[in-house]
């Protein structure tokens, strides 16, 4: 991951410069590594810079939606342009933006064409740093209230009314079905595993894999 710094040139430019030093006297040579001003960047080897190659992948902007939580993201329901550290949005694992140093430390998630990553973020750093996979944005809707258990369909309902828990659907409430998905998280990656569901208001009948089979035969 790139870092940011102050360093010293004996050229008015990166690109005319022979050596990079870590003083304004340019006494101390600096490191050996890669250098770059955004637009080229030069390896310095045993205190010699090395030819110039162009930045191609330098300053990628996005214009990503924010929130906690990928359907927040997908949604745009609050955005910033932030700078990856790929030109693809999708190979980053770093982002950069005010809107991470201005967030509370924790996990949070971005959005950009239609794809989502989970980023890390703490609080006073503009680093965030992705820790899950890119996932393509899906609607998908929270369902609360809901009960979950692999014994029956009362242990659902006991689970429902004393544990409610939040659900998310491929499908809205009004229209659950045989072949919607049931998940643990609006970006709709993890399934429920329980066989028995109560959402919207009735018990399903699951097949393991987060998919309704069935309204159940009982019901609360």
């Amino acid at each position: 991951m790139a870092t940011q710094g102050t360093y010293y040139l004996d050229a008015p430019s990166l690109s005319a410069a022979t050596v990079v030093y870590d003083d304004a006297n340019l006494t101390t040579v600096a490191a050996d590594g890669f250098y770059s001003d955004g637009v080229i960047s030069r390896e310095q080897s045993s205190g010699v810079l090395l030819p110039q190659q162009a930045c191609p992948s330098c300053n990628n902007e996005f214009l990503v939606g924010f929130g906690g939580s990928a359907e927040d993201a997908c949604d745009f329901l609050s955005s910033s342009t932030v700078t990856g550290d790929d030109p693809t949005f999708c190979n980053c694992t770093t982002f950069t933006g005010a809107v991470f140093s201005a967030a509370a430390t924790g996990t949070y998630y971005v959005s950009f064409g239609g794809y989502s990553v989970q980023v890390s973020v703490t609080l006073g750093n503009p680093i965030a740093t992705v820790t899950g996979i890119c996932n393509l944005c899906v609607t998908s809707y929270a369902l609360s209230g809901c009960g979950v258990s692999n014994t029956n369909e009362a242990g659902a309902c006991f689970d429902s009314s004393n544990f409610p828990k939040t659900l998310y659907s491929d499908c809205p409430e009004l229209s659950m079905a045989p072949g919607c998905v049931l998940c643990w998280d609006a970006a709709l990656t993890s399934p429920v595993t329980e066989t028995y569901v109560f959402a919207a208001a009735q018990n399903w009948d699951m097949d393991g894999n987060g998919v309704i089979v069935s309204s159940s035969a009982i019901q609360c």
